[in-house]
This record gives C-alpha cells, structure tokens and sequence, in this order.
C-alpha cells in the first residue's frame, strides 16, 4: 500500500519503536523520539490509570510493547523454529485468501488512549485494485480504527473483556468464537477471531468479504472456521516464537 506518513504509518512507526524498546512500559516522549514522530501537545505519559488497568485482562497482560508481535522478525538461533515473525503471518494469511478467495488481514490491539485496532499484515490476492480504489477515508478507518468499528475490534475487545463480559454482546461474541459485522468499506463485511498468544490476546485475524458473497449460515459457518482455524495457527506459531526467544 504506498503511504507517505499517513496517519497508518505514524502508528506502525510507534509500535516498532515501542518493540524495539522491549516489553515494558515507556514513555510516550521517548517512544515518539525513536519513531521521529511529534509528541502532541499536552499529551503525557500516565504511570496508572484506566489504561494502564486495561492493559491487565482476565486472561493475563495486554501491553502496548507485545501489541507488534504479529509481524515482528523475531530473532533466530540454532532451536528457533521456522514459523517466526512477519513471513509466518503473512504465509497465513496468504493461505487463508488462498482457500477463501477473500482478502484476509491481520491486526494488533494498541491501547494507549483511545484503544484501536492497527493493520498488521494482509494478502489481499486479486483483490488489491479494486481495495485499493475505495475512497481514502474508508481504507484508512479499515487499517486503523477504534475498537468498536467493527468485528475485528469487537473480537478483542470480547477477548480482553474475561471467559464473562458483563456485556452481552461481547459474552455472545467471546462464547462462539468470533464475530462478523459490516466494514467501513462500502460493500465489504469482515469475519472476525482472536489471536491468543499464550494467555494473552494478541490481535486479531479478519476476512474482508464482499456482502453479495457472504451467503447464508453455511457460507459464514464455513469462513468462520477457516478464519478460527487461522488464528489458532498464529497463535500457535506466537506462543512457539516466544518460547524461543532469549531472556531480556
């Protein structure tokens, strides 16, 4: 996708920042400093609060600094597996568009202030042109948005929310497994399911469909399934990577 210091690739610039500092809390002015991105005005990093509670789940610890996981290149040794970083996902993904025909996406939970969900990888397969021609705001709000734009954020947040939300449409969602909803692409629908990483929720796996082709219940069970059957996979291959990985 050519961007040229888009909003997306300010956002992309700060999560590598925060990975490359490592898993711990940082910062915001030293975060911006290594992305060489402007710090807003009156923006300052909160040692607690709301978002820092938000980063600790049910399920275990949600941070900003393992968000990047998804298309990391996580660094090898003589034990290391094959399925690693970036290339993993998007073989993945690349799969999943191969048995579906759709485009398949993936994406990282960022929870500092507004909590969003932030494109990771895709493969996007004979689709890319006719994507890539919907109107800028649209692709924009289908790479970064807040969480409850749509079912690839409703997954994760359903996720951080425990195995009981309060919440009965983030209880419905977290029980069968994944969610599907309208996209902020005309036309499109998004089949949605999280990605755990050991203990804790590490984005989300998205297929974008065009609403004609969606079908009945068949049809979404089935892409269902295989976009479950893809995220269990990445998790596996995230869990595997980190176990790998050398002390800090």
């Amino acid at each position: 996708m050519p961007h040229t210091r888009t909003a997306v690739d300010r956002t992309l610039a700060a999560l590598r920042a925060v990975r490359r500092r490592g898993p711990a809390a940082h910062p915001l002015g030293a975060i911006a400093a290594q992305a060489a991105l402007p710090l807003p005005a009156g923006r300052r990093p909160a040692p607690s609060g709301p978002h820092e509670a938000a980063r600790r789940t049910p399920h275990g610890p949600l941070d900003p600094a393992r968000a990047p996981h998804l298309f990391s290149a996580f660094p090898r040794g003589p034990q290391a597996p094959a399925c690693l970083g970036a290339a993993a996902v998007r073989a993945a993904l690349i799969g999943l568009q191969a048995r579906t025909g759709h485009i398949a996406l993936a994406y990282v939970p960022l929870l500092e202030g507004v909590p969003l969900r932030v494109h990771a990888e895709q493969a996007l397969g004979p689709h890319q042109d006719s994507l890539l021609a919907a109107p800028r705001a649209a692709l924009e709000a289908l790479w970064r948005a807040p969480l409850a734009t749509d079912a690839s954020g409703w997954v994760i947040q359903a996720a951080l929310a425990g195995p009981a939300p309060a919440d009965a449409h983030l209880a419905r969602l977290h029980a069968q497994g994944y969610a599907i909803s309208a996209t902020p692409v005309r036309g499109h629908d998004v089949v949605a399911a999280p990605v755990w990483r050991g203990a804790a929720v590490a984005g989300a796996v998205s297929l974008l469909v065009r609403h004609a082709e969606l079908g009945g219940r068949p049809t979404r069970h089935r892409l269902a399934a295989e976009v479950m059957d893809t995220a269990a996979a990445v998790g596996r291959r995230l869990a595997c990577a980190g176990a790998h990985r050398p002390p800090g």
